[in-house]
């Protein structure tokens, strides 16, 4: 039987960029970094490797989130409600949809504060108190009520890559004629909790994020927010909609090698964005540009570019694969980074340009061929297919195929 075409009609973007897919996308053709000091916690004890990150201003955050203590709840809401006024469906239709939500950080800024309200001694209010408990789930089912949405919901939290599971996951749930209408995506304000967790495996970056550059010395933290609205291609047609993308395929596995590392002959990656290909029967010649994971740690950056460099190789084209990493502007969204890389390089896509990987000072192209083109500016350029790579702690690896919507 034939495959349901899926295509996103409905997109909405918060980042350090932006607010909005549009000034999402205009900071991002700058190559602007949205590297700025955080002040959501402390971050001056000289145990810290660096007090900034990709956050959200402080004006933002507090204007979006209001007296939402998860933080998280209140910016899902902000980007769903884009993607749902762009995909312009009924009442109806969203109560009927289906919601997928990727997050890694969930409830645990409440927890964070807590728990940090407790250890001193202070008097905790019951409402932290009832908060604290707040999972994951909760936060679903919460942004879920606020929509009027009685249809499926699910959350999915597989680290880094949640997100674009998300989005994978709500693909399969159109194509079985489950639901007529998907909203998926991520949500993720980073928290103390995290903050100090990769500041102790010594995985912040000391200076700024530099993905596949020789000086690369870690990753940079990152809020974010990115959903999307997915339907039959006919419907969207039908109803004269607007299509960003077509999502083609995606493929998932779970590598089992290490708790925080890749392969690092990059096999796995290779494998990953092979069976993505395969699954839409597209060869890598038609591949134009990866949205690399590339989250500027030594062994994974080197572990993901032997894995693209594989599937170079199998390309007779002239033309090079063009990769980037666009953590080097956003920083690393944890649960949320899946969906705002694939945000991110949809806009590219529908702009007519190639997102770059800002930050870069020598480019590693140790044991890479010439068929890799690591951009360090955007370029101009009409494209068609891309890949966006999200590779999770725990082995969690997941990459996900879009076509241009401009031409369906």
């Amino acid at each position: 039987m034939k495959k349901r075409r899926i295509v996103i009609t409905g997109m909405g973007v918060l980042s350090a960029l932006g607010t909005d897919t549009q000034s999402h996308a205009k900071g991002i053709k700058q190559g602007r970094s949205g590297m700025k000091p955080i002040t959501l916690f402390d971050t001056q004890h000289s145990i810290y490797r660096n007090t900034n990150a990709c956050v959200l201003d402080k004006e933002v955050l507090e204007t979006i989130a209001e007296d939402d203590k998860t933080l998280q709840i209140s910016c899902g809401i902000h980007s769903i409600t884009q993607a749902l006024q762009d995909a312009k469906l009924s009442k109806e239709e969203i109560s009927k949809a289906a919601l997928v939500i990727g997050t890694s950080i969930g409830a645990s800024h409440t927890f964070s504060e807590f728990f940090k309200q407790y250890v001193l001694g202070h008097e905790i209010s019951d409402e932290l108190l009832a908060l604290s408990s707040n999972s994951a789930h909760t936060i679903t089912g919460d942004i879920a009520a606020h929509f009027g949405i009685n249809g499926p919901l699910c959350t999915i939290s597989t680290a880094c890559s949640a997100s674009t599971n998300a989005v994978g996951r709500g693909l399969d749930m159109l194509r079985s004629g489950k639901v007529s209408k998907v909203i998926a995506g991520g949500v993720d304000i980073f928290t103390e909790l995290a903050f100090t967790g990769f500041n102790c495996l010594q995985a912040l970056s000391t200076t700024n994020c530099k993905p596949f550059s020789k000086s690369r010395d870690g990753l940079m933290l990152g809020d974010s927010s990115a959903f999307f609205v997915l339907e039959d291609l006919e419907s969207a047609k039908k109803a004269d909609k607007h299509i960003f993308a077509e999502v083609l395929s995606y493929h998932f596995f779970n590598e089992g090698y290490h708790p925080t590392s890749m392969k690092s002959d990059g096999s796995s990656v290779y494998q990953c964005m092979k069976n993505t290909l395969d699954k839409a029967s597209i060869h890598p010649d038609q591949l134009d540009y990866v949205n690399a994971h590339g989250t500027a740690t030594k062994v994974n950056d080197s572990s993901e570019l032997k894995g693209i460099a594989l599937l170079a190789q199998k390309r007779n084209s002239k033309e090079p694969l063009y990769v980037s990493s666009t953590k080097s502007m956003l920083g690393h969204c944890l649960g949320a980074a899946g969906s705002i890389e694939l945000a991110t390089t949809i806009l590219g896509m529908n702009q007519h340009f190639i997102p770059p990987n800002i930050n870069v000072d020598q480019k590693d192209f140790i044991e890479h061929p010439d068929t890799i083109a690591i951009l360090d500016r955007t370029i101009e350029k009409h494209f068609e297919y891309a890949i966006s790579n999200s590779f999770a702690f725990g082995g969690n690896m997941s990459s996900i195929l879009i076509k241009n919507g401009i031409n369906i």
